[in-house]
């Protein structure tokens, strides 16, 4: 969502600030999520792969329903929590195969690194006082591109092609990071809805960028992630 504040973007920048607002309860719920990730992570690999993919499956499905019930109260923040879990037990067992394999350090490091990066794009996206909006179209192009390269590379089965699509991804996440927080700061006084979509969004940038660099890092030349 994305607010005209007229002809003076400073002055709107430092006026009511309702740009705190926004961003104080997204964090906040991003902070539940993180939370209810964590649990989720910690069941997954008990659930074993036909957890995995109800998780992988119902977390699309929520979101889609989510798309329609996003100011019904308290449906919206059910759904949250729901999918912040089935996206828990999905990064549960992808972190298993990681730590099975020793790469328990990788894990740390691209922890780490996320933590950084997810940081510093924020921080650039909630100081810069410009209206980024219009890149909105042109990232979404560019997830579309990754997306089909993801596809592709499943069939291909290159490690070298993985590689170039983990690179890609994670600077096109890390941009919708910018995208995504400038927004928030942006938004001005959301309601409950809004809220929670904005903080889905942010929590996806983070997640696939960590799913990204944990791929990076590992110097894994497998066939998937």
């Amino acid at each position: 969502m994305s607010l005209d504040y007229g002809p003076s973007p400073e002055r709107a920048w430092s006026a009511t600030g309702w740009d705190t607002n926004a961003l104080s309860r997204v964090l906040g719920l991003l902070g539940l999520a993180a939370a209810i990730t964590a649990g989720g992570a910690f069941i997954g690999p008990i659930l074993g792969l036909a957890g995995f993919w109800i998780s992988l499956v119902g977390g699309f499905v929520v979101l889609i329903v989510l798309r329609f019930a996003r100011d019904a109260s308290p449906i919206n923040m059910v759904l949250f929590v729901v999918f912040s879990a089935l996206e828990g037990v999905v990064l549960g067992d992808v972190l298993e195969i990681y730590i099975a394999q020793g790469a328990s350090l990788v894990v740390f490091q691209a922890g780490a690194a996320t933590a950084v990066g997810a940081f510093a794009a924020g921080a650039v996206g909630y100081i810069t006082h410009r209206d980024l909006s219009r890149l909105g179209g042109y990232l979404f192009i560019a997830l579309i591109v990754v997306v089909v390269a993801s596809v592709i590379g499943l069939f291909i089965q290159s490690g070298v092609l993985w590689t170039v699509i983990s690179a890609v991804s994670a600077l096109v996440f890390t941009a919708f990071l910018v995208f995504d927080i400038n927004r928030v700061a942006r938004a001005g006084n959301i309601s409950e809805g809004d809220a929670i979509v904005m903080a889905i969004s942010v929590y996806l940038d983070i997640y696939n960028l960590f799913l990204d660099l944990l791929y990076l890092l590992s110097g894994r030349r497998g066939t998937g992630r």
